[in-house]
């Protein structure tokens, strides 16, 4: 029997058989958050080429097309796909350096030109931010492919390549009990932000849209979800506005991934940290890949976002679950020593963004795991 709602979809955010891939690849840190090969012509470097996505994350821009007959609801996807893999390559001290993308679409369903304008739109926002912050990406361009027989709607995906000392890396290895950990949020506005964010980024859409969004939608368009589903069992409309948002249903869920990558720079610039965490994939418990014989305790969590409190009334998945499906409003985790806290939050800060020490790191038994305490409740993953 499936273990979640979430898993009801197909969706295992475990990724069981990864490991056969891992185990044949060139990483010379298996256990670090994202893979770094040696350069082959400089010993002291590491390479990384790193790929990630938004997820289906897609689907609701197309059903905000279907709806209105617009295609800028895409440019945002530019920075999901963005942030997804910038802050996943910081999260070793890489340095990214270019990025590329991919495209694969339905073209009997959606218009090249204007998926593309929109896309390039919301790219052309993202880098310039980035550029203002300092942190200059090359935009290479990338791959679009025309798949009517393959996709449903579209998929958007891209790959970072960077570099990192090797002496340098942030692998998790110097974690040790006593350490702290500060928890940076995900929803909210930061300074280089002109709206505000549900906190939601790329992972569990397809638990949140199911749940959340009306059958009607998967009447009318029923490319949006895969036969053998129950549909969309939700009560709301894209546009339905919700006060405990802020925002409508549907921007909420369309929110764009926080880029985390300036707020780290800065964090490094002034604080020694030993580990960075991108709570996608896993949400709250990704630290589980980090550091040897480990226990994080998460007993100083902050109240999670309205769009999580609304996905785990309306779904009704378990709130151990929602731990695991979703970041829960803790968007990236830093691992510091005690004594580096106070300052490793002033940087965060000085982007307008919340962030708190969330909880510490103790001795565990044999194997990492998370210990996440909210009230009453107690949730051990490992």
């Amino acid at each position: 029997m499936p273990s979640s709602k979430y898993s009801e979809l197909g969706v295992d955010v475990d990724k069981k058989g990864i490991s056969s891939i891992k185990g044949v690849t060139d990483d010379l840190f298996p256990d670090s958050f994202c893979s770094v090969v040696r350069d082959p012509e400089n010993p002291e470097s590491g390479l990384i080429l790193h790929e990630d996505g938004a997820g289906s994350k897609p689907i609701i821009s197309y059903l905000y097309l279907r709806e209105t007959g617009e295609y800028r609801w895409f440019a945002g996807l530019a920075q999901d796909v963005l942030a997804m893999n910038l802050d996943d390559v910081v999260c070793v001290g890489g340095m990214p350096i270019a990025f590329s993308d991919y495209v694969a679409l339905n073209t009997m369903r959606l218009d090249r030109e204007a998926l593309l304008s929109s896309l390039a739109s919301g790219f052309s926002e993202t880098f310039g931010i980035l550029g203002r912050l300092g942190c200059r990406v090359l935009f290479c361009g990338g791959e679009t492919a025309d798949l009517p027989d393959i996709m449903r709607t579209l998929d958007i995906s891209g790959t970072v390549f960077g570099r990192v000392r090797i002496n340098n890396m942030i692998t998790g290895k110097d974690i040790s009990p006593g350490d702290l950990i500060i928890g940076i949020r995900s929803g909210g506005r930061c300074s280089y932000e002109n709206r505000d964010n549900s906190g939601i980024m790329c992972n569990g859409i397809s638990l949140a849209r199911h749940s959340l969004l009306r059958n009607e939608y998967y009447k009318k368009y029923p490319e949006i979800g895969h036969e053998g589903s129950k549909g969309y069992y939700g009560r709301f409309r894209i546009d339905d506005d919700l006060p405990e948002l802020g925002m409508t249903v549907g921007e909420a869920l369309l929110s764009p991934t926080r880029i985390f990558f300036p707020i780290i720079l800065e964090i490094l610039g002034r604080v020694p940290v030993k580990a960075l965490i991108h709570n996608t994939g896993g949400g709250l418990t990704k630290s589980l890949r980090l550091g040897r014989d480990i226990l994080y305790v998460k007993d100083s969590l902050p109240e999670p976002d309205p769009i999580f409190r609304l996905i785990g009334e309306e779904s009704c998945e378990s709130p151990r679950e929602m731990c695991r499906n979703y970041n829960m409003g803790i968007g990236m985790e830093v691992v510091v020593g005690k004594g580096h806290e106070e300052e490793a939050i002033r940087s965060v800060e000085k982007f307008g963004v919340g962030a708190q020490v969330i909880g510490r790191c103790e001795r565990s038994n044999g194997k990492n795991a998370v210990l996440i305490r909210r009230g009453s409740e107690e949730y051990l993953f490992q």
